[in-house]
């Protein structure tokens, strides 16, 4: 063998040892490659699974908290409906015993117990809008209103608090040549929270309470609304958590001044719901500031603006002379009255109200007394509670509408609340009007004037 032959030899054996020694490299990577493929794989089958038990895990708990959240609405609405049920009837009573009684400390006593039962009331139902909000519940209204003539009715409203706590109350409203349309309710929610609010924690001095607005464009304005006060102030670090749900400066100012801590929570709320928002401005023994905006809709003008559809409340009384008194009288006993509710108070309460102001009713407890009642006679207004066992309100006014009646009265809803979609719903079933539990004594005497009038005019 020749030299050459040897080193070619040599060479060749080297090159089948290195590409040996490659081989076996690349099926020691290729093992160690498959290896990693298998557990990545085993890895990302092992997430998927995971993500999909967490993902299965979280929407089982969303529909557990909306389920939670649902089931707290609804026991909010039961419960406050059962709460405002005798509310209602110890305030009413309490106006009826007012009519009768000229002895100065025992209406002093009587005032007292009203402004308990009221503000009782006024708690119950912050309880039921913020389960309203929080449950996504809560509807709002879009209705032309005179936006300016609801501040000043809710400005004099609460002018008669301030007015007990020789507190002043100053307003300033920028004049409005239209109506708005949006939800002059919750407005006037906004208002009497913010309003009550500063009433409450100003002992002494003056509360300012002002609204402008400006053009946002052809269709639209910016409403704002502040109100200032010169009472105890809050503590700086207690302002980033003032608009939270039961939030109060401390416990002593709980204990002190009462309140569920939900007045400024539902404000917020409503103002974000309404396109607008609220903050507040304040020093601690120095007094605060609230501003507060929405967004409103331009209606018509005052000058060409009607009635709501829909919306009957009746104007006030006008002064009568004696000749028409007289005669109003007489279509007071000629009007026929069919008061419907399950509630026995509410029956007693309303029947006695209407007999002072020269009315007499019948009483139904139940929809289908009602029914059997205007089959035997012949009414010309029924007031209709809404929310009864059974047959509902609703349910009784569309079998109503169904009789083959000489004639078919008009029929009022009673009710403690009613939103928009309350309303739409006993429109629908075939109810004219609406009035508000409790009864109060004027505006039921208004109401009943009105229907009589229209007796004579064969309405």
């Amino acid at each position: 063998m020749t030299e050459e032959t040897e080193r070619l030899r040599s060479r060749a054996e080297r090159e089948r040892r290195a590409r040996k020694d490659a081989e076996m490299l690349l099926e020691a990577k290729s093992r160690e490659l498959y290896g990693a493929n298998q557990l990545l794989k085993y890895q990302a089958e092992a997430l998927e699974s995971l993500v999909a038990a967490r993902t299965a895990e979280l929407a089982n708990a969303l529909h557990h908290a909306r389920a939670a959240t649902e089931a707290k609405s609804f026991f909010f609405a039961s419960v406050s409906h059962e709460i405002r049920t005798p509310l209602n009837g110890i305030i009413g009573i309490t106006d009826l015993l007012a009519m009768d009684i000229n002895d100065p400390t025992q209406r002093h006593h009587l005032d007292l117990l009203r402004i308990s039962g009221e503000t009782l009331l006024s708690l119950v139902n912050d309880l039921l809008d913020f389960s309203k909000i929080e449950a996504n519940h809560l509807k709002l209204e879009e209705r032309s209103f005179d936006l300016m003539a609801d501040l000043q009715a809710t400005a004099t409203l609460q002018s008669h608090a301030a007015k007990a706590k020789n507190i002043t109350l100053s307003t300033r409203f920028q004049p409005l040549s239209t109506h708005v349309i949006g939800d002059s309710l919750r407005l006037r929610q906004i208002a009497t929270n913010l309003l009550s609010n500063a009433i409450k924690f100003t002992e002494q001095g003056e509360v300012w309470f002002d609204a402008t607005w400006d053009d946002l464009d052809a269709d639209h304005l910016q409403f704002h609304m502040r109100v200032k006060d010169s009472g105890i102030g809050i503590p700086e670090d207690m302002l980033p958590q003032l608009f939270e749900p039961f939030s109060q400066a401390d416990t002593s100012t709980t204990r002190r001044f009462g309140g569920t801590g939900l007045g400024l929570a539902i404000v917020k709320q409503l103002s974000v719901a309404m396109g607008g928002s609220v903050s507040v401005k304040s020093v601690q023994g120095q007094g605060s500031e609230f501003h507060c905006t929405v967004k409103l809709r331009k209606g018509l003008s005052h000058e060409h603006s009607q009635q709501v559809p829909n919306s009957p409340n009746p104007p006030d009384t006008e002064v009568l002379s004696a000749a028409e008194e007289a005669l109003l009288a007489e279509k007071r006993k000629e009007l026929k009255i069919l008061v419907v509710d399950d509630n026995r108070i509410n029956q007693t309460l309303a029947v006695h109200l209407m007999r002072k102001m020269g009315y007499w009713a019948d009483v139904a407890s139940s929809g289908p007394e009602a029914i059997d009642c205007c089959l035997a006679q012949s009414y010309d207004v029924i007031l209709m509670d809404v929310q009864m066992p059974g047959m509902d309100g609703l349910e009784a006014t569309r079998r109503i509408r169904c009789l083959d009646l000489p004639r078919q009265p008009w029929i009022a809803a009673l009710t403690a609340n009613v939103s928009e979609e309350d309303r739409q719903r006993c429109l629908a079933a075939g109810m004219e009007d609406f009035l508000t539990k409790p009864f109060r004594g004027e505006a039921l005497r208004q109401y009943l004037d009105t229907m009589a009038g229209r007796l004579e005019l064969g309405g």
